[in-house]
């Protein structure tokens, strides 16, 4: 072969190797990467929020726990890791404000979820109550409390009817989180639960709900906010106010989530959530 054919050659790969860097994607190395410990209460609408923010940001990427909110709180303050805490409910935000793991200034309301009875589709036990969850021979599912929002909620709901002790007679397991306690309904392994309304949109063919009377509604809020142990906190930040944007909002209101407080009643204000339980 001639000097000139490998010169020639070399130019070649040289300008193939070169062009390999320049067109090779740049945002695996340069990627911000957030840590977001999600109450599965939320699950549906942040999968969706999650997709179109990344498409917007094709340089962030939101990695995503879901779980009880209790559960997720217990795991960002061991292991001192997480950029966002989004429980199911306010109640488990002020915990983790107790606890000096979020950054106040930074917490924001995403949605609104109101407490009631789901069904099977068409309510086939003609379910009306609360008192009809403690009917000989129901079978009813719970979310656990002191893990997941929703059952320190319901366990409070049933306190204030007086009827915590007998509607767990017929209480057939407790979820440990807000979408395995849905998931309880729509497998029909239970006739009925206490769940938040945007259940119905979760399964509109597999869930019915049945507004609880106005003495025992639990507003609660979704809210977001910045973990203390964030590396990327100004991402956080960005991404939070995607989450509260017209766009966010939009996304949670397709899901069936209530995006604007809804009309309370003297009888409906927020109430706070129950006590922590004192630990053995």
């Amino acid at each position: 072969m001639t000097r000139c054919a490998l010169r020639t050659g070399r130019w070649v790969l040289l300008v193939a190797a070169v062009m390999t860097l320049v067109s090779a994607p740049r945002c695996a190395a340069a990627q911000t990467r957030l840590v977001a410990f999600v109450g599965s209460a939320s699950k549906p609408p942040m999968e969706a929020c999650k997709r179109a923010y990344e498409k917007l940001h094709p340089d962030v990427a939101v990695d995503m726990t879901f779980s009880g909110s209790g559960t997720l709180l217990n795991q960002m303050v061991l292991e001192e890791m997480g950029d966002l805490y989004i429980p199911g409910s306010d109640d488990y935000m002020d915990k983790a404000a107790a606890q000096r793991a979020i950054l106040p200034a930074t917490r924001k309301i995403i949605c609104y979820l109101v407490p009631m009875i789901c069904v099977q589709h068409g309510n086939p036990k003609h379910i009306r109550t609360l008192q009809d969850l403690a009917r000989p021979g129901m079978s009813v599912g719970l979310a656990k409390a002191g893990a997941v929002c929703l059952g320190d909620v319901s366990e409070q709901i049933l306190v204030s009817a007086g009827l915590l002790e007998a509607v767990r007679k017929n209480v057939l397991t407790y979820a440990a989180s807000c979408e395995q306690t849905q998931q309880l309904l729509q497998l029909q392994e239970v006739d009925a639960i206490i769940g938040w309304d945007s259940f119905k949109a979760w399964a509109p063919e597999k869930i019915d709900l049945v507004p609880l009377e106005a003495k025992y509604v639990r507003v609660r809020n979704i809210p977001a906010a910045v973990s203390v142990y964030s590396k990327e906190p100004r991402a956080a930040v960005a991404f939070i106010k995607f989450l509260t944007s017209t766009q966010g909002s939009e996304i949670f209101a397709r899901h069936g989530y209530a995006v604007h407080p809804p009309h309370l009643t003297p009888d409906t204000r927020q109430q706070p959530g129950p006590q922590p339980r004192a630990r053995k």
